[in-house]
């Protein structure tokens, strides 16, 4: 349940960003948050990260349901760890998000950008993705280890997760 609970605050949090950033700013427009270092700036990106693939609507939209379908087959075959199900829901949550927008608009918005460090403008959506991810990856890579009474892992079907 946790992946589906956190899939949706993700999504509706970044649904209703996204409506505010485009109900109360226009295209390109860019306020400070904290001057030099992170403004709102309103693009519609219609590409994937730093605006690679623009131009591939469905090419993304596919993608986005890969994910969707992945994490959906992965959540039901395997029992998960505590972090592994965050992972999974902030990744589930974003990729819905941004494949809302890009069903309904054609294209993401995108409203964060990093001045300090000239980061690419982004979304929520995006950062829950690539923490979800990093998670998923973190845990996975370094958490492996077995805790007493296989508190930290569980197994079905002979997987780790």
């Amino acid at each position: 349940m946790l992946v589906y609970g956190l899939a949706v605050v993700v999504y509706a949090l970044d649904q209703w960003i996204k409506w505010v950033v485009r109900q109360h700013m226009y295209v390109g427009e860019v306020i400070p948050v904290i001057p030099h270092v992170v403004v709102l700036n309103y693009i519609r990106n219609p590409g994937a990260a730093w605006g690679l693939l623009g131009g591939s609507r469905w090419l993304l939209v596919l993608i986005a349901v890969v994910v969707v379908a992945a994490v959906v087959f992965v959540k039901s075959r395997y029992r998960l760890n505590w972090t592994t199900q965050v992972g999974l829901g902030l990744l589930l949550g974003g990729a819905l998000g941004n494949l809302t927008d890009r069903m309904v608009w054609g294209t993401v918005v995108d409203y964060v950008y990093v001045v300090a460090i000239h980061y690419p403008v982004f979304n929520l959506a995006d950062s829950a993705i690539v923490v979800g991810v990093l998670l998923i990856l973190v845990r996975n890579l370094f958490g492996s280890g077995r805790k007493q009474g296989g508190a930290d892992v569980e197994q079905r079907n002979g997987q780790d997760l």
